[in-house]
């Protein structure tokens, strides 16, 4: 990675404290320039300078879309000197980003001792959509507290003294940097036009998550079958240029590829990949097992959707013979060019090619797309908003749903979401074997097959992974492959609290210990989400518990809004201090959001993670 030195810029920052550790990685990092099979010179690193991995995730959100692009990734020495660790503008959507966490930088840097990181985000194109009562997508315009459309926001973190970031030559530092969008957007789509009112609630954890997906994109730079590993030049998002670094992936006999559109499985694909030419398009997606991300899917070649020709991923919502109708579609175009797109029309046939990662070559066919299902077509533009992929084909994703048990053998639920998308998003016309049979969002069949149900009751809350079920074929609707009981999830709910009705509460606790916050619900507007499904439905209980969470460190942060600053804390006990020296300082609560697990018995939620935002008298 290239670097540079800049005087420091505080142009009104957004001021953050938090805590970062240092933490020892053996994730197989290497130099900017390093590996081999490079097709370019690449800069040399400093014998002193050490390395910095960057990740970039979003907690659960409201939003279809959420794109806008990050100008600037800063980190500042004590002695005043900046170093810039991504050398180009990048468009993100972090509305793609709920479930996993994309490796954003592999960051060469001098060694030295860091205490301020700068994240510059330009509005100025940003394309935000969020999903109405409907299901139907809405186009909202980015505002300021003002209500003024927002230009540029600077987000400073600042980290204490005892705490900066030291980058040691030898022991890789790992910073993941974390937008809650949905405590960092109060969205209105009563307004002509409908804004989201941005106050950027952006975390920095310092580890990345073991039970959590990692995706890494870029272009080949080597594979090396004795350690059964692959080097990547990492060209996160949809950058296509740039030096963000390297990074080497394992593989084993589990991991699926897709290599130009053929699947393989364990040591056939590494051998695949090593006869394809440098700079070949790369996507692979895994865990961190044993300090390392070990690669569960590897996708190369025109496997990669902005590898060559015209591509659509997204969730089909309704099927009339052989056109589909997908929503939340990413268009990735021949040209290079990529844009998100509301509803995509996907035309298929006979000669439609469908795969899955995990399946076998040439059993599925068209007949396997049905509503609900992830895919990524492969084909030609016939249109402004059609795919031909009647010549092309089609990759099945794995596809997710979360629902209320109304029957547990067989398992049916009530959808709350289907593909992230609401259950009105949806027409299931044609599912069945008749229209008697069509899926029905509130008796939704799914096939747990041999899976062992967790012990799941009738009103549980589960959330389901697997595959829909073949179009004119249900029952059953969906066929699981994992069925999580969310009452038992640690990061299962997540709660909103908004008094901004009436101006903020001076007296929103009933009462505030170090392990716990006693929450008054009487004048406020609330409402408890389930992993990160669209919507929740608003609680009748008048108080809910925040309690400390066993054995996690948490994330909280506080802002004062207007005021330009927000402090993040570690720690439950310190967090409960500054909440009663706000309050005791006159300000008012406006919102509060909060997720862990919940106990609906206890009305409590044991919470890692919340944001709490005041309003000055």
């Amino acid at each position: 990675m290239k670097y540079r030195f800049s005087p420091s810029r505080r142009s009104n920052p957004v001021r953050q404290s938090c805590g970062i550790v240092l933490v020892a990685m053996s994730l197989l990092l290497q130099a900017c320039g390093g590996g081999t099979g490079s097709s370019a010179a690449a800069p040399v690193a400093a014998a002193s300078d050490g390395q910095l991995l960057v990740g970039i995730r979003d907690a659960a959100g409201d939003f279809l879309s959420y794109t806008v692009d990050v100008t600037s990734l800063r980190f500042e020495r004590a002695n005043g000197d900046v170093v810039e660790t991504i050398p180009l503008s990048t468009r993100i959507d972090f509305a793609q980003l709920v479930e996993l966490t994309e490796f954003f930088t592999v960051a060469t840097v001098p060694s030295g001792t860091y205490t301020r990181v700068i994240v510059n985000l330009d509005f100025t194109n940003a394309q935000i959509l969020v999903q109405d009562d409907a299901g139907v997508a809405v186009a909202v315009v980015a505002v300021d507290k003002d209500r003024k459309p927002l230009s540029t926001v600077s987000v400073e973190i600042q980290l204490p003294d005892t705490e900066p970031v030291r980058i040691v030559r030898g022991i890789p530092a790992v910073v993941t940097l974390d937008f809650d969008l949905d405590a960092s957007n109060a969205i209105d789509l009563a307004g002509n036009p409908a804004t989201v009112t941005v106050q950027p609630f952006l975390s920095v954890v310092p580890q990345l998550e073991l039970d959590r997906a990692h995706r890494v994109r870029g272009v080949l730079a080597s594979v090396d079958p004795a350690a059964a590993s692959v080097t990547l030049k990492v060209r996160p998002f949809h950058v296509r240029q740039g030096e963000f670094g390297r990074l080497t992936i394992l593989t084993n006999d589990q991991t699926h590829w897709e290599i130009d559109g053929e699947p393989l499985v364990g040591a056939g694909g590494l051998t695949a990949m090593q006869a394809l030419a440098i700079d070949t398009p790369v996507i692979a997606q895994g865990t961190i097992t044993d300090r390392t991300l070990t690669a569960a899917t590897v996708l190369a070649g025109s496997s990669v959707p902005w590898a060559r020709g015209d591509v659509v991923t997204g969730v089909v919502t309704a099927r009339r013979a052989d056109t589909l109708s997908v929503s939340g579609a990413n268009v990735d175009f021949a040209n290079g060019t990529a844009a998100f797109r509301g509803l995509f029309t996907v035309l298929i046939g006979d000669d439609t090619r469908v795969t899955a990662l995990d399946g076998e070559p040439g059993t599925l066919n068209k007949g396997a797309i049905s509503i609900g299902q992830r895919i990524v077509a492969f084909g030609a533009m016939a249109g402004a908003t059609t795919l031909d992929a009647t010549g092309g084909r089609v990759r099945l994703e794995i596809s997710g749903l979360g629902g209320t048990v109304v029957q547990v053998n067989p398992l049916i639920v009530n959808l709350i979401e289907l593909g992230g998308l609401r259950p009105g998003a949806f027409d299931f016309l044609g599912t069945g074997t008749s229209a008697a049979t069509d899926a029905d969002p509130t008796r939704y069949r799914i096939d747990a097959g041999a899976l062992a149900l967790p012990a799941v009751s009738p009103n549980d809350l589960v959330r389901v992974r697997g595959s829909v079920h073949a179009f004119g074929a249900a029952p059953p609707d969906f066929d699981a492959r994992t069925v999580i009981d969310v009452n038992t999830q640690v990061n299962g709910a997540l709660l909103w609290v908004n008094w901004r009705a009436v101006g903020g509460s001076e007296h929103p606790f009933y009462s505030v210990s170090a392990d716990r916050i006693d929450v008054d619900l009487a004048t406020a507007r609330h409402t408890l989400q389930i992993l990160g499904t669209p919507r929740g439905v608003p609680g009748s209980d008048d108080r809910i518990a925040l309690i400390a969470p066993d054995d996690v460190r948490g994330i909280y942060m506080v802002a004062v809004r207007g005021r330009g600053g927000v402090q993040l804390f570690r720690d439950f006990a310190e967090l409960t201090r500054e909440l009663s020296d706000q309050l005791a300082a006159g300000n008012r609560l406006a919102q509060i959001h909060a997720n862990g697990r919940y106990n609906a018995g206890t009305l409590e939620l044991a919470t890692p993670r919340a944001s709490f935002e005041f309003r000055a008298p």
